[in-house]
């Protein structure tokens, strides 16, 4: 018969802790956890979740902290900087369960007598000291977080505070998960809208944090000119099944356009930054939403400086122009892509040039690419 080096008690009490912490924290299935921690280069497996809550064995300590990270990863902090107080306790509670005896193992032992022939026991493989050296070697290792620039951790910082957001009915705006999002630029301007069926909170965290977007891979999008995020949920469409699919898709294509719409009108230049331009449709009524800073006050005067804009637009630019010529056979909108953003560039430079040779701001028709509107579609 197995025999539990530990309390079994205290060990069992610990995996009822971490259950009610899981549950407290949305419950996230095991694959979502793993998933999530692999995004942040750990290991964590199903498996060892479900070993680590059955509370059968005492599982390793990194096993027991990496799930306690990433629970607190799926409430949609991810600066790790955060997390250190709270997955310090879970390591205190883990090492008091680690240092306790099974009293049923000391009775044993006694019952034995000092000259008794004990049969061996199957024996339970542990690797402790392995494991705290490698728990020593993992927290001396800086947090993901620590090791960004302090602009970067503090729009993180504020992207998760916006995608946590509630309406006043205490709903996510990011939980929908249909719906249609836009970026504006740190003079107030919308640059990219897009729509999405699969959670708005995934597909806004895939072109600001992740970076896994063809926008952001083809050098058609600069997140770091992106200043504040606007959501506009379509909660109707969440119980949207099989049959109802290509409706409700007409519905978010309807409301994609209306939006896309909008922002021309509010863009300086009268074009966006997207590729895909949204299919003509009668406009609807939009939906209620909301607009979300990204920037502090400090990442604005950084960020948003007009020397430093024209340096990032004119890289941008280029690289997306380096793109192109190495790939050749690419798309007219690509290359509609390249117009608006050597337009962008040729605003921010007159218009920093006028206010250093004190002139008057540069006339808004300055440049004229209202032609594309009209140029055809991807």
């Amino acid at each position: 018969m197995y025999v539990s080096a530990v309390d079994p008690d205290l060990l069992r009490g610990f995996a009822a802790e971490l259950k009610a912490f899981h549950i407290a924290s949305g419950e996230p299935s095991y694959a979502v956890l793993s998933r999530l921690a692999d995004k942040h280069g750990e290991s964590l497996s199903p498996a060892s979740i479900s070993d680590l809550l059955a509370g059968r064995r005492l599982t390793s300590s990194t096993i027991a902290l990496a799930f306690v990270r990433n629970v607190l990863r799926y409430r949609g902090n991810h600066d790790d900087t955060a997390h250190e107080a709270e997955v310090d306790r879970w390591l205190e509670r883990w090492t008091r369960v680690r240092n306790s005896t099974n009293p049923a193992s000391l009775a044993g032992d006694a019952a034995a007598g000092p000259t008794a022939a004990t049969p061996p026991l199957p024996v339970e493989l542990d690797f402790t000291s392995i494991e705290e050296s490698t728990v020593t070697r993992h927290r001396r290792r800086p947090p993901i977080a620590a090791l960004l620039p302090p602009g970067v951790r503090i729009f993180h910082a504020m992207l998760d505070e916006a995608l946590s957001a509630k309406d006043p009915r205490g709903r996510r705006w990011s939980e929908a998960k249909w719906g249609c999002y836009a970026f504006y630029d740190f003079d107030g301007e919308p640059i990219y809208v897009g729509q999405t069926n699969e959670g708005l909170r995934v597909r806004v965290r895939r072109h600001l944090s992740n970076q896994r977007t063809d926008a952001v891979a083809m050098r058609v999008l600069d997140v770091m000119e992106v200043a504040e995020l606007e959501l506009w949920p379509l909660w109707e469409l969440e119980d949207a099944g099989r049959p109802d699919h290509r409706e409700a898709q007409k519905l978010l294509g309807r409301v994609e356009c209306t939006v896309y719409r909008n922002a021309l009108e509010q863009n300086s230049i009268g074009m966006l930054l997207n590729t895909h331009i949204p299919p003509s449709s009668e406009p609807v009524t939009l939906p209620e939403s909301a607009r979300f800073p990204l920037v502090d006050p400090t990442v604005r005067e950084m960020r948003g400086a007009p020397d430093v804009r024209i340096a990032r637009c004119a890289e941008t630019l280029a690289r997306l122009a380096g793109v192109v010529a190495e790939r050749g056979g690419v798309s007219a909108s690509l290359r509609r892509v390249m117009v608006v953003q050597a337009a962008r560039l040729t605003r921010l430079t007159a218009a920093r040039h006028a206010y250093a040779a004190g002139e008057l701001p540069p006339e808004p028709n300055l440049v004229d690419i209202g032609y594309l509107r009209a140029a055809g579609r991807d």
